[in-house]
């Protein structure tokens, strides 16, 4: 399994972790090109420079090589949050922000955590937030992809620090054989899932997809089933943010129980954490 690097001309972000990746980590022009410019590679890896916004890039696995896509954007917060973030593309209602209306991507789990974890580990600082955000916005592709971000605005996206930490991560990530574990989807909690960082940093579990409490009222039977079928490899259960459920408390549960899908409560799964 190979994958792919994909940055945007359009992103300042992605345009900086590039650099980097071309500067430090031995990523090399080739003669082939890709939307005007030139495709680098290293060790077989190529990393892909889009005319095109990221998140309006659908299909664009079909025009580049690789198993799986790893997307080297910015990441933007209205309230200006500055994080480093890796998520999964899709859209539980309208694709607002590209992609297909109530259509998942195929999350890669264990790659998230992965990434999750270097990052923690390179970054000791307080100024940013470490996070994986829920499953939001394009494109709309079928191989398997994730996006690791810096966010949230043209001062940090532009940061040689930043890019520096991302562009170590996309190359530790993209070179070293994963670890396998079990994955879960996480169903309720916040848009900065709260609890995807602890699943992820401190469990054995990977988080793929999740759905917030803000698009509860999105998932029916079709998305849950989806979330689970593109979730990757090694598929163990559902997390619920039990109290954060609440009306959708129920009916969550009901499908749940009809698809046959195992699930478990974030609070039983972490018991200090039982009175949150």
């Amino acid at each position: 399994m190979k994958p792919s690097i994909i940055v945007s001309q359009k992103d300042i972000a992605g345009m900086n972790i590039k650099s980097v990746l071309q500067d430090m980590h031995g990523f090399r022009e080739t003669t082939e090109t890709f939307h005007g410019s030139s495709v680098l590679a290293k060790e077989g890896i190529k990393l892909y420079t889009t005319e095109n916004e990221t998140i309006f890039s659908d299909s664009i696995d079909e025009e580049v090589e690789g198993d799986f896509i790893i997307f080297a954007t910015r990441h933007i917060s209205a309230a200006g949050k500055k994080s480093f973030s890796v998520h999964v593309p899709g859209n539980f209602g309208k694709a607002e922000a590209g992609g297909a209306d109530k259509r998942l991507c195929t999350a890669m789990p264990q790659m998230m955590k992965e990434a999750l974890k270097k990052i923690s580990n390179l970054y000791t600082g307080e100024e940013f937030e470490v996070t994986q955000e829920c499953t939001h916005h394009g494109p709309a592709i079928k191989k398997p992809c994730m996006f690791i971000e810096i966010g949230s605005s043209e001062s940090e996206w532009k940061r040689k620090d930043a890019g520096e930490l991302i562009a170590n991560v996309v190359n530790f990530i993209v070179i070293n054989p994963l670890k396998r574990c079990k994955s879960v989807i996480v169903i309720g909690g916040g848009h900065y899932n709260q609890i995807a960082n602890k699943l992820m940093l401190n469990s054995n579990f990977a988080v793929g997809h999740i759905c917030p409490k803000h698009l509860l009222a999105e998932l029916d039977e079709r998305l849950l089933k989806e979330m689970v079928e593109k979730n990757g490899d090694g598929f163990e259960m559902a997390v619920l943010d039990w109290k954060g459920l609440s009306t959708e408390k129920q009916r969550i549960v009901a499908m749940l129980d009809k698809l046959k899908i195992k699930y478990e409560r974030y609070q039983k799964l972490f018991k200090e954490d039982k009175d949150n």
